[in-house]
C-alpha cells in the first residue's frame, strides 16, 4: 500500500509538471504571435521620406531642395524636420549638432493626413564661398500625436519614425585626395604589437572609401604588406568627410620584424591607399 501510494504521488506529480511545461509552451507561443501582431499594429503609423541624399549649392537656385513626406498609414501623424552638423572624431564616430541657422525648413514641424503627402522646402542660408564641401544629416522625426483622442487603453509601445538623411553643401571646386598620412608601429598597454595609420581627407569633398587597400612600406628592409577589408576595421566603408582626420590601428604584419626602438621607427614606415572611386 505505501509503495502504491508513493507510486501514485509520483505519477500526480510528473501528470502536473507536464501540465506545467505545456502551458508555458502554450504561453511562449501567445506572447510570440502578439509580438508580431504588436510590430504589425507599429507599421500603421510608418511612414517614409525622400530622397536620402542631396547636394545643395551655396546659392542660387540649387540652394533651395525638395524632399517629400509619404504617409501610406490610416491615420494622420506628426513629424517634425531639422538639420543636424555633421563631424568625424579620431576613431570614425559621428558627431551631430544642432544647426538651423544655416537652413530654412518650411514647413519645420506638419501632420500628414492619412494617404497622402506633404512637399517640404529646405533652403540653404550659410556662407555663399564654400571652400570645403559641409556636411549636414537632415532628420525627418516623427512625433507623437493623439489627434485629441483619449489615449487610455492604448499600446504602452510607442513606434516613431526616424528617417537621417545626408545633405552635402558644394565647394567651389571638388578635389579628390585622401592620403595615408602616418604608418608608425605601436605597442598597446596588454603589450600587443600593432600598426597605426592614419588617414587624412585633404580633398574639397567626402570620399567613401569602399574597397579599400593600404600598403605599408618599411623603407629600410624594403618589406611590405597590404591591408584591406575586415584589417582595417571601421576604415573599410567610411564615409571620410572633406578635411577630416581619423586614426585605426590594425594587426601587426607577421612578415616583418617589430622594431626595437618605436622612436626612430616612426620614420621608417610609408603608405599609400587606394580605394574605388
Amino acid at each position: 500500500m505505501i509503495s502504491e501510494h508513493i507510486f501514485n504521488k509520483r505519477a500526480l506529480h510528473h501528470a502536473r509538471l507536464n501540465a506545467m511545461i505545456r502551458a508555458m509552451k502554450t504561453w511562449k507561443v501567445c506572447f510570440s504571435i502578439f509580438a508580431i501582431l504588436l510590430v504589425a499594429q507599429s507599421g500603421i503609423f510608418a511612414f517614409q521620406f525622400s530622397p536620402l541624399e542631396q547636394e545643395f549649392s551655396p546659392s542660387g537656385a540649387n540652394s533651395t531642395k525638395t524632399y517629400t513626406i509619404v504617409n501610406d498609414s490610416d491615420d494622420s501623424i506628426a513629424v517634425e524636420i531639422s538639420v543636424l552638423t555633421r563631424d568625424l572624431d579620431a576613431s570614425g564616430k559621428e558627431i551631430n549638432n544642432e544647426a538651423p541657422a544655416y537652413f530654412s525648413i518650411v514647413p519645420s514641424k506638419v501632420i500628414v493626413k492619412p494617404q497622402s503627402s506633404q512637399i517640404v522646402r529646405v533652403q540653404y542660408r550659410g556662407p555663399k564661398t564654400v571652400p570645403t564641401e559641409a556636411a549636414y544629416r537632415l532628420r525627418a522625426e516623427q512625433i507623437t500625436y493623439t489627434q485629441g483622442r483619449v489615449t487610455e487603453g492604448q499600446s504602452m509601445f510607442n513606434f516613431l519614425y526616424v528617417y537621417t538623411t545626408s545633405l552635402y553643401v558644394s565647394p567651389v571646386k571638388s578635389v579628390v585626395k585622401v592620403s595615408v598620412d602616418k604608418a608608425v608601429p605601436v605597442l598597446t598597454e596588454d603589450g600587443i604589437k600593432k600598426m597605426s595609420l592614419t588617414l587624412s581627407n585633404t580633398g574639397s569633398v567626402h570620399q567613401l572609401l569602399n574597397g579599400v587597400g593600404i600598403e605599408v612600406i618599411n623603407a629600410t628592409t624594403r618589406q611590405s604588406v597590404v591591408y584591406e577589408g575586415e584589417a582595417l576595421g571601421f576604415v573599410n566603408g567610411l564615409n571620410l568627410l572633406a578635411g577630416k582626420t581619423v586614426n585605426v590601428q590594425v594587426a601587426w604584419p607577421e612578415n616583418m620584424e617589430f622594431p626595437k626602438n618605436l622612436k626612430d621607427a616612426e620614420k621608417s614606415f610609408t603608405a599609400k591607399i587606394n580605394y574605388n572611386k
